[in-house]
Order: C-alpha cells, then sequence, then structure tokens
C-alpha cells in the first residue's frame, strides 16, 4: 500500500516536471531552448538531431515516466 502511494507521488512530481519542461519548450522562456541558437545560419544536422533528442530526454522521458509510475501506483491499489 505503500509502495503505491509512493510511485503515485513520484509519477506526479515526474509530470509536473515533464509539463514544466513542455510549457518552456512551447513558450521559448527556458534559455536552454533558445531557438535562435538552433535556427542560426549554417547549423548542421547534428545540431537538429541534439535538439529532437534533447526534446525526447526533458520533456517525453519524464511524462511517460511519471504516467508510467502513476498507473504501477495505481495497480498497488487493485484500481488499475
Amino acid at each position: 500500500m505503500l509502495l503505491g502511494v509512493i510511485l503515485i507521488l513520484v509519477g506526479l512530481v515526474l509530470m509536473i516536471f515533464g509539463i514544466r519542461m513542455l510549457w518552456s519548450w512551447l513558450g521559448s522562456t527556458a534559455s536552454r531552448f533558445d531557438a535562435a541558437w538552433f535556427d542560426r545560419g549554417g547549423s548542421s544536422k547534428t545540431d537538429r538531431q541534439f535538439l529532437d533528442l534533447y526534446f525526447i530526454a526533458a520533456v517525453l522521458g519524464p511524462l511517460l515516466g511519471g504516467a508510467i509510475l502513476i498507473v504501477f501506483g495505481l495497480a498497488q491499489f487493485g484500481w488499475g
């Protein structure tokens, strides 16, 4: 029972972090998501691939990880 609560709480924290990173990505408020840096003249394919990889690691990873932990937490309670 306690494991389910812990999994749900950690999943919620990861989801909040992922949503915050997505909000920064879409709003371009974070300096690490500076579009001018990656859209500059002469930007290479490697720069664009790095940006895609960074998006997957910083946004999709926490969102998917949080969702999985929440599902496992609910399964501990017999709700999933």
